[in-house]
């Protein structure tokens, strides 16, 4: 496994339950990186302040991937992005 994606709902951020999994995830060196969700329920400076909020968590976790990325499904906001990315991540070898 290259890299394993934590899905977070944008409307809630990072919940009390994603630390164990995120020191899980740095103790067994598990690269992970964060995909907030439903992006398109936020105003722009609630999103903007739930991405710093996020990035700042991220920064004490060793196998956390710095590039949060953020999708809406219901307006398809970020999907073409992340697909990218994660063909590129799967074409590294």
């Amino acid at each position: 496994m290259r890299r394993a994606l934590l899905l977070v709902d944008a409307r809630h951020g990072l919940k009390p339950g994603d630390e164990p999994l995120m020191d899980m995830l740095d103790e067994s060196a598990v690269s992970f990186q964060v995909v907030l969700t439903k992006v398109d329920k936020l105003t722009a400076k609630a999103l903007a302040a739930r991405l710093e909020a996020t990035a700042a968590a991220l920064k004490s976790h060793v196998a956390g991937h710095p590039v949060i990325h953020v999708t809406s499904a219901q307006e398809g906001t970020g999907i073409p992005a992340l697909r990218a990315a994660l063909a590129a991540l799967a074409g590294e070898g």
